[in-house]
């Protein structure tokens, strides 16, 4: 035996020295072992040393629970399976050290006992599956415990249908699960979509009654919000009577998750009056949905919070800000709290970026790029993607051609967000050739360069070939989203494919379950709307199962301008879009202007008072000048 436990201590003999923080020193100042590793040694006996080495363990000293299992077994002192469970959990940040103390389970013949091979399921499965699964595979008599050890790995490994598949096993094998076995594979059926195992797993729940626990109700929360069935989750969440921040965080991220943005922001104002303080999870989720929502000024008064609550020097929370304003269009909010940043990550550089790249300000993201590469940072797949947008507004071929240089240059062409970008970036040229040419030389299409493609055939006028890019999308097998079909809908509208695009409209539900959205509605009233058929486009809006945006509107409003239709109508729509968009002055112009036309000065002045009323001063136009970079 004395053999076996040298052999085994030459193991760990290569694992470094302990460096101790003065935190731990004088943690452990108490403790004979650090002042006198020798004495200690001779008067422990083996629940002495794994009760040390466990100790250890629990505080998250690992480093120093393995030099005290080295040195117990440098001391002849065999461990028991107890002490191997302890430094099993010691060892699992350190592969070759997991192997090691694999190996020497199998040599101290701990390899049958179940607590030790679930416990080594557990450490293999971060670093070797197959091994995690040998070992499963291979032992006998397995219970509940290393069934449910098992589920969780495939669960970690996001081996998602394996996790299901050993689920069943399990119940086939006569293993009733415990409440261990349903928090791990509740988020297997979540991250697959599978809402009627899901279900099942939920009555189960309730039959067994686990659903007490708050963790699985938590996990269910997820899971209906993940498989996009929001009223259940809000459901099992409402029906939590002890609820925790886990809870809330998870369930106001399921409603942003599936659109639901007000219903978030009710969520956070709930949490708030229970008592509930929010971590930094929960506001960035907050902003992303008051983002979403377009509300400025409910957005400048939750900035007031987040400041309130001590989050101003986090740089998460203050780029999730920055990204706010800059969907808002409120550039200069955006900057300023970009220029107090300190230390600024690569990504409040790329948010910065994105927001001047996104508004009237383009040639504005290269001076902040300038900037970044000042500081030694350097550029990502996402801050090129946001410049290439940048050179599309301003008409910058040149600078645009400089970036594809650099791209190439780096080895990023392969990245299908790049890729993407540089086939929109020539198409909106005018360049579909160079377009199609880097379309045909990327080594694996997927949705997004399918739909740049077919996107940039739209704009330029080529509705035939832009339809036959989606079929030939279709027939490589690739599924069509929601995103595919915005860009085959708005090819048919520039190129007057209507017969095509009805078709295609009502394939999107009924061939490819794909529910249309305000995008989706908006093309085919802008389809309307340019052939003319105003009337036939307002029947539609009013006929729509969602509310219309301002959007939908505006291009109603575009349409009544180039066609002759009843003043009635242009009033209807003008007045909608302003009731909407309040701010924005070429409604009232436009309404102006028709009054004008039809010589009821009355009206054109009363528009003119109420713009007076709410400070609106008509847009003026602007010009964008290239520049190098």
């Amino acid at each position: 035996m004395k053999l076996v436990v040298k052999n085994a201590y030459k193991l760990f003999t290569k694992f470094p020295k302990r460096n101790y923080s003065s935190r731990i020193s004088l943690n452990m100042r108490e403790s004979s072992f650090f002042l006198h590793p020798l004495k200690f040694a001779g008067k422990q006996n083996v629940r002495s040393w794994t009760s040390k080495i466990s100790s250890l363990v629990r505080e998250n000293q690992s480093i120093e629970a393995i030099y005290l299992f080295k040195t117990m077994l440098r001391n002849e002192h065999k461990p028991n399976y107890v002490t191997v469970l302890s430094i099993i959990r010691a060892v699992e940040k350190w592969e070759p050290m997991v192997k090691g103390i694999h190996g020497f389970t199998i040599k101290m013949g701990f390899e049958l006992e179940l607590p030790v091979v679930t416990a080594l399921v557990g450490v293999n499965s971060i670093w070797d599956m197959d091994t995690a699964w040998k070992l499963f595979d291979h032992t006998r008599g397995k219970d509940v415990i290393l069934w449910s050890a098992m589920v969780s790995a495939c669960v970690k490994s996001g081996e998602y249908v394996e996790a299901v598949e050993l689920f069943r096993k399990m119940l086939s094998f006569g293993v009733e699960p415990n409440y261990v076995s349903i928090v791990g594979i509740v988020p297997a059926c979540a991250n697959l979509g599978a809402l009627k195992v899901g279900k099942e797993i939920h009555a189960y729940s309730i039959k067994s009654l686990f659903i007490s626990h708050v963790n699985i109700q938590n996990s269910l929360v997820d899971m209906y919000a993940k498989c996009g069935s929001l009223k259940p989750s809000l459901t099992v969440f409402h029906g939590i009577e002890k609820k925790d921040l886990v809870s809330w965080r998870t369930m106001i991220h399921g409603c942003v998750e599936n659109d639901s943005f007000s219903e978030s922001l009710s969520l956070f104002s709930e949490m708030r009056y229970c008592c509930y303080e929010p971590d930094e999870s929960v506001i960035r989720e907050v902003i992303g949905a008051l983002s979403q929502l377009d509300e400025i000024k409910i957005g400048q008064c939750f900035h007031s919070l987040v400041l309130k609550q001590g989050y101003s020097r986090s740089v998460s929370v203050v780029t999730a800000l920055l990204h706010m304003y800059g969907g808002f269009g409120d550039i200069e909010s955006a900057r300023s709290l970009f220029d107090h940043l300190k230390p600024k990550d690569l990504i409040a550089w790329s948010t910065m970026i994105a927001a001047y790249a996104q508004s009237e300000l383009p040639s504005n993201a290269f001076d902040i790029y300038q900037q970044m590469r000042s500081a030694n940072e350097k550029p990502n797949e996402i801050i090129y993607v946001s410049l290439l947008r940048a050179c599309s507004s301003m008409a910058a071929e040149e600078i645009g051609e400089g970036i594809h240089a650099q791209v190439v240059k780096i080895g990023n062409t392969s990245n299908a967000f790049l890729i993407s970008s540089l086939i929109d970036m020539y198409c909106k040229f005018g360049r579909i050739s160079q377009g199609e040419a880097i379309f045909s030389e990327c080594p694996s299409k997927d949705l997004i360069c399918w739909s740049s493609m077919i996107n940039g055939y739209g704009i330029n006028g080529h509705g035939n070939e832009a339809l036959q890019c989606f079929l030939d999308m279709l027939n490589t097998g690739i599924k069509p989203n929601d995103v595919v079909f915005i860009s085959a809908l708005s090819a048919c509208s520039h190129c007057g494919l209507e017969y095509e695009a009805w078709n295609w409209f009502y394939a999107m539900e009924e061939r490819f379950s794909v529910t249309p959205k305000l995008a989706h509605y908006a093309c085919m009233v802008d389809m309307l709307s340019r052939q003319g058929n105003v009337e036939e486009a307002l029947e539609f809006v009013n006929n729509m199962p969602i509310e219309p945006d301002k959007r939908i509107w505006g291009t109603l409003l575009a349409g009544c301008r180039k066609t002759c239709i009843s003043i009635e109508i242009c009033e209807i729509v003008a007045k909608r879009l302003i009731a909407l968009d309040p701010e924005n002055t070429s409604s009232f112009v436009i309404l102006s202007n028709l009054y004008a036309e039809q010589g009821r000065w009355k009206e054109v002045e009363q528009l003119r008072q109420l713009m007076d009323e709410k400070n609106l001063k008509k847009d003026f136009g602007y010009s964008l000048i290239e520049t190098s970079l």
